[in-house]
């Protein structure tokens, strides 16, 4: 955990600390995250690392959550930033967390890993599946990352549940509701696998334990009409992954690299040619990014478009268009 807070602090030091030029060749360039912590943070952080050691600077911005810093990405105070794929269709089509508030102006740079948002309990806790929450005190709300308020109400939809059959515990973000769990006045908290985060609440409390959903169609079925982008996934034990000690049925959706439809084309070109050339250090600097499948990069997303400048570099590696996934 020291080591994985040191590789994380050292990659946002080294993307703050960059001198801000004039020439567009050493200009630098924003990425929202989230606070440091966050599975956004560490995964932004590595991202800053490559590309400041390919001549790319990039700069942390940090924020309480998504929410936060997306509309700054859409409005070009934010070049680049880091979103899941759930949030950033509700963001471009002006829905659900963002009605009447489209954001037009985002483009995606890459598709970067599965991001596997779960339930997190004591490890032995009587709790051992999403149904035995009923009753149990759940965080919920969100204010600076709504988009958790939605992924919420779609696990507890997988056993059948709604906000009615729980009791709510309202927080104001991710590390929020992992620090009411952690101080006893949660049963249960949602974080990413494999975040800082959920390793330092296991060593607090004496162990966490990943909830499993339910893998059946009917109950991907009800998780999907809240997530639908959602899929269902069996993840496996291994390092830096604190809550998984045996194969474990989860849901995944996958978290996007994006800009301002703004930002240069040779500068989201070099990114995504960064990225992709540079799989081992991004895991390197964040363990999470072994799941970055430079190979899959491109998908399609629907309404969601993608940059320009990534475009290019898709169409001449073969990624372009995308190959579907169904």
């Amino acid at each position: 955990m020291n080591a994985l807070r040191a590789t994380i602090f050292t990659a946002g030091a080294l993307a703050a600390a960059v001198a801000v030029a004039t020439p567009a060749s050493a200009q630098i360039y924003s990425i929202g995250t989230g606070k440091q912590g966050f599975f956004t943070y560490a995964a932004g952080a590595a991202i800053a690392k490559v590309a400041a050691d390919g001549g790319l600077n990039l700069r942390i911005s940090p924020f309480g959550g998504t929410s936060a810093y997306v509309p700054g990405v859409n409005a070009g105070e934010q070049h680049f930033g880091l979103a899941n794929e759930l949030e950033t269709y509700y963001a471009v089509t002006g829905e659900v967390i963002y009605k009447d508030k489209a954001q037009p102006a985002l483009r995606v740079v890459a598709v970067l890993t599965p991001l596997y948002s779960e339930f997190f309990v004591k490890k032995d806790s009587p709790i051992k599946t999403i149904a035995d929450l009923k009753g149990k005190r759940i965080p919920t709300g969100y204010a600076s990352q709504r988009v958790l308020d939605v992924l919420t109400r779609g696990t507890l939809a997988n056993a059948g549940l709604e906000y009615k059959d729980i009791v709510e515990v309202p927080v104001p973000n991710v590390v929020g509701g992992a620090d009411e769990f952690a101080q006893g006045k949660a049963d249960v908290f949602m974080f990413a696998l494999g975040a800082g985060k959920v390793a330092e609440v296991d060593s607090q409390v004496g162990g966490v334990r990943v909830l499993e959903i339910d893998h059946s169609k009917e109950a991907m079925a009800r998780l999907r009409k809240h997530i639908p982008v959602a899929y269902a996934t069996q993840v496996q034990p291994g390092k830096g992954r604190a809550g998984v000690d045996k194969p474990a049925w989860v849901y995944a959706y996958d978290y996007l690299v994006l800009a301002n439809d703004k930002v240069a084309d040779d500068v989201v070109y070099k990114l995504t040619k960064l990225m992709h050339d540079n799989k081992k250090e991004l895991a390197a600097n964040f363990g999470a990014l072994n799941g970055f499948d430079p190979g899959r990069m491109a998908k399609d997303l629907g309404p969601v478009k993608f940059h320009p400048g990534a475009i290019k570099y898709y169409t001449e590696i073969g990624q372009w268009p995308p190959k579907s996934e169904n």
